[in-house]
């Protein structure tokens, strides 16, 4: 898709590869520096691969540094495959339900994100390039960042195309900055959030609302000023309350999307 940026040039966006008019491609973009919400440098974080070796890095402009690489999650591969072993392998809500309940199960839920800073180093760059987000496992400290990386892990096992995304988002009114996956499957688009569960029959459910093609295509590419905002409700179970999202905010364009089952919520 070509659209023609601010300053008036034309950006290709295929995936997270962008091409600005003549230019090189960049892609592939893993981390981005935030203060007060502004992104530095004009990129946000968008990752299409399965993480191995990379290095994830994000300012947060809260004191927030964090550098960490996926280490070893096999464990959480083997939850996952148990999960799906009698589960119908073209329904997302239920797919993307497995992956919610592996990632809680594996990081042992979020009964311990005050302790999240004791396992990085923001001061000291070098020893923070040796954390593991797998160093989280059952600590209950693992926050968004370490939560969409193993999402995007797990999704990738499971043959679908799946982007980490990074971008500022608008929740409740309060800006801040995010980690989520975008999800491509069976010819349809969806944005997945394993931090903001959802609460369906009294059940935790994952948020994952379905978002058109090219909401999906500006919403994976690593560029600040061309986008499409998308806001999405839900009640989250962990704070009892409705919340409502809006996710790569401060876009000229903006939509607003349903998440899946919404049509079945109940409050506890």
């Amino acid at each position: 898709m070509e659209y023609i940026r601010n300053d008036g040039t034309k950006a290709i966006v295929d995936g997270n590869k962008v091409q600005y008019g003549n230019g090189a491609i960049r892609k592939q973009v893993i981390g981005a520096n935030f203060t007060n919400g502004v992104i530095h440098g004009g990129y946000l974080s968008s990752f299409g691969g399965s993480f191995d070796d990379e290095l994830i890095g994000l300012e947060t402009g809260l004191g927030d540094i964090v550098n960490t690489k996926i280490g070893d999650v096999k464990d959480a591969y083997e939850l996952l495959k148990l999960k799906i072993s009698n589960m119908k392998s073209d329904d997302i809500f239920e797919l993307s339900h497995a992956v919610l309940e592996t990632i809680d199960e594996f990081f042992g839920g979020h009964d311990n994100i005050s302790e999240r800073m004791n396992y990085y180093y923001s001061l000291d760059y070098d020893e923070s390039k040796n954390n593991k987000i797998s160093n989280l496992k059952g600590t209950g400290a693992a926050m968004c960042v370490e939560r969409a990386a193993l999402a995007q892990n797990l999704l990738k096992s499971l043959g679908i195309n799946s982007f980490f995304k990074t971008s500022g988002i608008i929740k409740n009114n309060n800006k801040e900055v995010h980690s989520y996956n975008l999800i491509e499957f069976n010819g349809k688009y969806y944005i997945f959030d394993s931090s903001m569960p959802n609460l369906i029959n009294n059940q935790i459910n994952p948020l994952i609302a379905e978002i058109d093609r090219e909401t999906f295509t500006l919403l994976s590419a690593p560029i600040s000023d061309i986008g499409i905002s998308t806001t999405v409700k839900h009640y989250n179970p962990y704070w009892d309350n409705d919340v409502e999202i809006t996710y790569d905010s401060g876009r000229k364009k903006h939509t607003v999307v349903n998440s899946l089952g919404e049509e079945h919520r109940k409050h506890l």
